[in-house]
């Protein structure tokens, strides 16, 4: 465990990484991070912006202050998909995915980070080629997750040839977070089937992510072994894992809007509402995700304090724990808890080693 944590404590690092390849004309806002300088991408539209730290602790081949960067690049309408791929001092390459555009009124792109949300939320399933089915089930993802993932990969692909050409990686870590996250299972099914060599000499490491594929995805990704080399990573009070539909772990059925006694009637009207309400979003999820989706690979909590929670199961302490803070309305507790760099980063700080450790 310790060996794998503290290779997601350089994975986190380079999930937020992806989160520096920005669209041309983007201006940093005041939380932004303060790069070190700017790579322009190949065609001028985007750039990439080096943060000597964060890009650091990732362990790359080369240092950032010497001029090292990895390669990057964006796709999709508005360029709502982004990734960078490099080769690491442990021999090893890294691709990762960047999460959903966060809005900023800076950049006047709310019209690019509703695009991307709505990708993300193109939720019914569709065949996913890339994987061989298991006990003849039909291999299906979520649409939008799916078509990120593809937008992507004819850029991608050139990226890791690149790396392989150059640096002839022994083994690939695909990692990302959010939306990137997400991607990370697909993208891991794209690259074993694209460079063969690396089938069995892949990890996966996401953060936060909503879940992807149906049973006959998830009956294919351990029939096909990846699932002992992904390692899923969730914070308490972070909603998004459990989206669009997370079957074994229903978040629409687990919220109970019920009022307590000596409630205002106004306070009963309101709750009723939100009920009926999330009951049927819970019913329009179901019906447009064929009944959900599944998750993939193992699972490692920490609770809100950033502390490693051991044995925790999703449906005893996750689910409970975002249930109870969507019935509390801790708007605030759960829109922070799903940050890569205010809550996941903090959360593995404590496991990180210099980037010379092995993964």
């Amino acid at each position: 465990m310790s060996e794998t944590l503290a290779t997601a404590a350089r994975m986190i690092y380079a999930a937020i990484c992806a989160y520096q390849i920005h669209e041309k004309g983007w201006k940093r806002g005041k939380n932004d991070p303060v790069p070190n300088r700017t790579v322009q991408g190949p065609d001028d539209a985007y750039f990439y912006d080096v943060v000597n730290d964060y890009q650091d602790k990732v362990g790359f081949v080369g240092k950032a202050e010497e001029g090292y960067a990895p390669l990057f690049m964006a796709s999709g309408n508005d360029l709502i998909n982004a990734a960078l791929v490099g080769a690491l001092k442990n021999g090893q390459m890294v691709v990762s995915l960047r999460g959903t555009l966060p809005p900023s009124f800076d950049n006047d792109d709310i019209i690019e980070w509703i695009k991307d949300w709505a990708q993300d939320g193109d939720i019914p399933p569709t065949p996913w080629p890339y994987l061989e089915p298991a006990d003849g089930q039909p291999v299906n993802v979520e649409t939008g997750f799916a078509d990120a993932c593809t937008s992507l990969w004819p850029h991608l692909e050139k990226m890791i040839q690149d790396t392989i050409t150059a640096h002839n990686p022994s083994g690939v870590i695909v990692t990302g977070h959010s939306k990137g996250a997400a991607m990370t299972f697909l993208m891991a099914t794209m690259i074993a089937k694209a460079f063969p060599q690396f089938k069995d000499k892949m990890q996966v490491f996401a953060f936060a992510a909503p879940v992807t594929g149906d049973d006959g995805f998830k009956a294919a990704y351990d029939a096909a072994g990846f699932a002992a080399a992904t390692h899923r990573y969730q914070v308490e009070y972070d909603l998004v894992p459990f989206v669009p539909l997370w079957k074994a772990a229903n978040i629409f059925t687990a919220v109970d809007y019920d009022p307590p006694k000596k409630r205002s009637f106004w306070a009963w009207l309101k709750s009723l509402f939100e009920e009926k309400a999330w009951t049927a979003l819970g019913k329009f999820v179901t019906s447009k995700t064929k009944g959900g989706y599944d998750a993939v690979g193992d699972f490692t909590y920490f609770n809100a304090k950033h502390q490693l929670v051991p044995g925790a199961v999703v449906q005893e302490t996750a689910l409970k724990d975002v249930a109870g803070a969507l019935e509390a309305f801790k708007v605030g507790e759960i829109a922070n808890a799903h940050s890569a760099s205010g809550s996941y980063l903090p959360s593995l700080k404590p496991f990180y080693q210099d980037d010379s450790a092995e993964a």
